[in-house]
């Protein structure tokens, strides 16, 4: 246990001096990422630490494509891009809960939970990067109104798309390391994860006021929950 906690450690410490060196997370993000990162890996070894290198990594790339861009128009994430220790902990908490009891439990729905909560919040990125960028007309999910681009719970046929493949790929990858059973239950979470990020839309339309980092953990708790219920 003591090794695997130092391994954990260690691993983590050096994916986060890099992200932090790379521009990709803020010191504060690097300090919420080690905390974040060593409880996956201690709980869920290098399997879970694999999926959340996924959200980070994807997560940064996507925040960069058309940067620029997205400052003129006001929709570009704050400090260069550089995630902060409260996106580290609004996205992950949840994940981390659910390594953390798959630990504990030997839970595989518990495991498929933690995929599905690190699918939601690779999706909603992706959502909101990509719909930010490749749509002029995103319209507000409850109404389908046409909306400025950023506003809280607007949807565009861009940011679908990419959500629907970070929550994808995210599954394919718990598949390919055998955090999944199945096919099958790939595809079911899959759509948690997916379905987490419409729930965070709907929540950002009817609520504007919760506030992007509590909508992000709902976000997540949504799919996670959905995961346990459909696997």
């Amino acid at each position: 246990m003591a090794s695997q906690l130092l391994t954990a450690l260690l691993v983590t410490a050096a994916f986060a001096a890099i992200a932090y060196a790379l521009g990709m997370i803020s010191r504060s993000g690097a300090l919420g990422g080690l905390l974040v990162g060593t409880t996956l890996y201690a709980s869920l070894g290098a399997r879970g630490f694999a999926v959340l290198a996924l959200f980070v990594i994807g997560g940064s790339l996507l925040t960069r494509l058309g940067y620029r861009s997205k400052q003129r128009t006001g929709t570009a994430q704050e400090h260069g891009g550089r995630r902060s220790a409260r996106n580290a902990l609004a996205n992950c908490a949840v994940a981390t809960s659910c390594s953390i009891l798959a630990a504990a439990t030997g839970s595989e729905a518990l495991t498929a939970a933690f995929v599905a909560s690190i699918g939601a919040a690779f999706a909603d990125t992706a959502e909101s990067e990509i719909g930010q960028l490749f749509s002029r007309t995103p319209r507000l999910i409850t109404t389908l109104g046409k909306v400025p681009p950023g506003t809280d719970g607007a949807i565009s046929m861009p940011g679908i798309l990419a959500g629907a493949a970070a929550a994808s790929l995210t599954a394919a990858l718990g598949l390919s390391l055998g955090m999944l059973a199945s096919p099958e239950h790939a595809l079911l979470v899959a759509i948690a994860a997916f379905l987490g990020t419409v729930a965070d839309s709907l929540i950002g339309a009817l609520s504007p006021r919760v506030g992007n980092e509590l909508t992000n953990v709902l976000c997540t708790l949504v799919a996670a929950l959905l995961a346990l219920i459909l696997t």
